[in-house]
C-alpha cells in the first residue's frame, strides 16, 4: 500500500486520492479519551470478554462526556521520515457528519466528507463517491463519538491475546465490520486506551476538556523503515467550536491548489566564485558519524556528494548559504557562526538532518 505522498515526485490528482484512502485506516480512533478506571485494575484482565474491553474504551473515552461534545476541529502535520510536515484539518458535529482536509508538498489538496449519508472525494480531478469501506474507516477517525458506536460497526469481536507495545500490555481484540473488514484492536490493559489500531500507534495522550486524545500518532513502529513512517502530529484539538455547516455540503466542482507546502518553485541566483569556494570541504552528518557529505566546486558549479552515493551531484544557489537540487527536491542550507565562518549544513526544507563540517577548504 502507498501510504504518503514521496517527495521525488509530484503526486498528481488522482494520486493524491489513492494515497489519502489508503493514509485512512492507519489514523482510526482519534476519539479515543480518557480512562475511568485505575491502573490497578490492569492485572486482573485475562478473562475479559470483548464487551468488557470495549466498555472500558467508552469509560476511558469519558463516557457521557462524549454525548456532550457538539463539534470538534483538529489541526496539525504530517510528516513522514526526514521530510518536511504537510498541513491537516479536521472538523466533525454530534451528528456524525466530518471532513478531513490535507495539502500535499506540491499544494495539491483533497478533501473527504461525510455529509450524514453520503460521502465523497474532492481533489483535484473533480468529485467521486467514497467507497463504503473507505467512509467506515475514516469514521472511525472522524466522528467524534466514534468509541460510543464501536459494538454497531464491528458486530463481530474475539478476544485475540495478549501483546507489549512499549513498556504497555496490551488486550488484543480482532475486529470484523459489518462488510468483512478485518482489523486488530490493541487496548492497554491498565487504562483502557487505544494502543494500536492495525498498524497505527498511539502516544502522547492529553487532556481536551473532559476527555483524553491521543496528539501524536505513528503508521509503523520498525525502525529500519524510519524513511516510510509516518508521523500525524495535532498541534491542537479544539472541541465545541463553531464550524462552518457548508463544509459538509457536496461541492460541484474540482478543489484548486494552493500555494506548495514544501517544494516552491526555486529560482537560481548568480553566486561569486568566491563564495562558493567558502562552502568547500567535509561535512560529518550528526546523527551518524559514518555519514559524510563532501562539498567541492567544479568550475563555476557547487558539487556534493555523500557517503554512499558514489556520485557528484550539482547543487544550485537560491542565496549565497541556502541551495537546492534540481528535480530531487532537496534543500541544502549552509551555516554560518557569528563571524562570517561556515560551520555546518542542515538539509530538508525544515533543516532536519545537520551535519557539522570537519573539514574545511585548503588555501
Amino acid at each position: 500500500m502507498n501510504r504518503a505522498d514521496m517527495p521525488e515526485k509530484k503526486p498528481t490528482a488522482l494520486s493524491v486520492a489513492h494515497v489519502l484512502a489508503g493514509l485512512f485506516l492507519m489514523f482510526a480512533f482519534s476519539s479515543v479519551l480518557r480512562s475511568a478506571l485505575p491502573e490497578s485494575a490492569g492485572p486482573a484482565q485475562n478473562s475479559l470478554t470483548p464487551a468488557e474491553v470495549i466498555e472500558r474504551f467508552i469509560q476511558a473515552s469519558g463516557g457521557p462526556a462524549l454525548d456532550k461534545i457538539k463539534t470538534e476541529k483538529k489541526v496539525g502535520t504530517l510528516v513522514r521520515g526526514a521530510n518536511g510536515p504537510v498541513p491537516f484539518e479536521t472538523i466533525a458535529d454530534a451528528s456524525g457528519k466530518w471532513s478531513y482536509t490535507q495539502v500535499f508538498a506540491f499544494g495539491d489538496r483533497v478533501r473527504y466528507v461525510f455529509d450524514g449519508s453520503r460521502a465523497w472525494i474532492q481533489d483535484g480531478g473533480g468529485v467521486s463517491e467514497l467507497p463504503r469501506n473507505e467512509r467506515l474507516e475514516l469514521a472511525l477517525l472522524l466522528d467524534i463519538r466514534a468509541p460510543l458506536k464501536l459494538r454497531r460497526l464491528f458486530p463481530k469481536m474475539t478476544v485475540k491475546g495478549s501483546e507489549k507495545i512499549g513498556e504497555k500490555d496490551a488486550v488484543v481484540l480482532a475486529a470484523v465490520s459489518e462488510d468483512g473488514l478485518n482489523l486488530e484492536l490493541a487496548f492497554d490493559r491498565a487504562t483502557g486506551l487505544l494502543l494500536r489500531a492495525g498498524d497505527l500507534y498511539f502516544e502522547d495522550y492529553r487532556d481536551v476538556g473532559k476527555a483524553k486524545r491521543p496528539f501524536l500518532v505513528f503508521f509503523g513502529k520498525d525502525a529500519a523503515e524510519t524513511s516510510l513512517r509516518l508521523k500525524m502530529q495535532a498541534a491542537e484539538i479544539k472541541p465545541d467550536v463553531e464550524i462552518d455547516k457548508a463544509a459538509f455540503t457536496e461541492p460541484a466542482c474540482a478543489l484548486p491548489p494552493v500555494a506548495p507546502v514544501l517544494y516552491a518553485l526555486k529560482k537560481e541566483v548568480p553566486i561569486e566564485q568566491e563564495s562558493l569556494k567558502a562552502l568547500v570541504g567535509v561535512y560529518q552528518s550528526d546523527a551518524d558519524p559514518k555519514v559524510l557529505f563532501t562539498v567541492m566546486t567544479q568550475g563555476p558549479h557547487l558539487m556534493i556528494e555523500q557517503t554512499g552515493w558514489g556520485v557528484k551531484l550539482e547543487i544550485l544557489p537560491e542565496s549565497s548559504t541556502d541551495f537546492f537540487m534540481r528535480f530531487l527536491h532537496l534543500e541544502f542550507h549552509f551555516v554560518k557562526d557569528s563571524g562570517g565562518r561556515v560551520t555546518g549544513l542542515e538539509i530538508g526544507p525544515d533543516r532536519a538532518q545537520k551535519a557539522t563540517r570537519i573539514k574545511e577548504p585548503e588555501n
